[in-house]
């Protein structure tokens, strides 16, 4: 992997709190990390690209914890930041997360709001559905009745321990 990828994958793995190993494992079959960088250069420009794997890699340099870098790239204190840099980090985030690139502001010919499925791969190996034990509307790689089954743990999925904290109740 070349330097600004392996930077752009670790960032996303500060960002997203799954591993790198997950996010770009050595036996890659669908390629995701060089997919999405290529997908956003031109949409965050690369002078905001370089100036985010640049804070990245400086602060994993200096053996930042991954909250800490996250805070130092998502948050202006207590507030989150409104700069091009953390907006295309939360845009980064949504990527992972949904397989969706959500333009964070205008950039030569890409406007602000724009929505965009960046490959039916992205789309179908998101991380929301993972995080979900589901699978998205019309793609299973699960044969007929599986529902009957108890899932996996979310551990298995996404590789991130359970903890004895209850998430919000509804």
């Amino acid at each position: 992997m070349s330097s600004e990828l392996e930077n752009f994958v670790g960032l996303s793995s500060v960002l997203t709190g799954i591993s790198t190993e997950r996010l770009a494992p050595a036996i890659d079959q669908v390629g995701l990390p060089p997919l999405f960088l290529e997908f956003i250069t031109p949409r965050i420009t690369p002078d905001v690209l370089s100036t985010l794997l640049t804070q990245y890699a400086n602060l994993a340099g200096d053996n930042q914890s991954p909250d800490q870098i996250a805070q130092a790239v998502l948050m202006d204190g207590a507030l989150p930041a409104d700069t091009q840099t953390a907006k295309a980090a939360r845009s980064i985030m949504k990527l992972w997360l949904l397989g969706v690139w959500y333009q964070p502001y205008d950039a030569a010919s890409f406007k602000k709001d724009e929505q965009t499925v960046v490959s039916d791969q992205a789309y179908i190996n998101g991380w929301a559905w993972k995080a979900a034990q589901a699978h998205p509307m019309g793609y299973s790689e699960m044969f007929f009745g599986y529902w009957n089954t108890t899932p996996p743990s979310l551990e298995d999925y996404t590789g991130v321990a359970a903890n004895a904290q209850q998430g919000a109740s509804s």
